[in-house]
């Protein structure tokens, strides 16, 4: 029997949207003021992205045991240097593009990035954070 992810990564999405709330991920780039003019310098500019997600404290997913959320081996460093772990719906958005989390008026530090993709789709990330 044939596993559709289709659907797995729809009743993931709507789980984590139903229950969750929406962050944004924010990705900053340095533009120059003027290609010609380098000696004026750069602005910067933000890319950001409006996700679903869950907020968890890394110490409930220890409670819980790493084999929950998939590899074990693989989450060891997400949970070791975050203080929050994000659980979200980005679709095939690759998370290792943002370096922000914006929850409300609080920017985190994206310290660590995974995601559970079986086959070719994806049905959930997890971003770890620090202020």
């Amino acid at each position: 029997m044939a596993v559709d992810y289709v659907k797995l990564a729809a009743t993931a999405k709507k789980l984590v949207t139903d229950n969750g709330r929406t962050i944004i991920l924010v990705r900053k780039s340095e533009v120059p003021i003027d290609v010609n003019s380098p000696w004026l310098g750069n602005t910067t500019t933000e890319t950001t992205l409006e996700v679903p997600a869950l907020q968890m404290v890394p110490a409930s997913v220890r409670i819980f045991g790493l084999a929950a959320l998939g590899e074990s081996g693989m989450l060891d460093q997400l949970i070791a240097r975050t203080e929050i772990i994000y659980v979200c719906f980005q679709g095939e958005v690759k998370l290792d593009q943002y370096t922000i989390v914006r929850d409300g008026s609080v920017d985190y530090s994206i310290e660590a990035t995974q995601e559970l993709k079986p086959a070719n789709t994806t049905l959930l990330g997890f971003i770890g954070v620090r202020r």
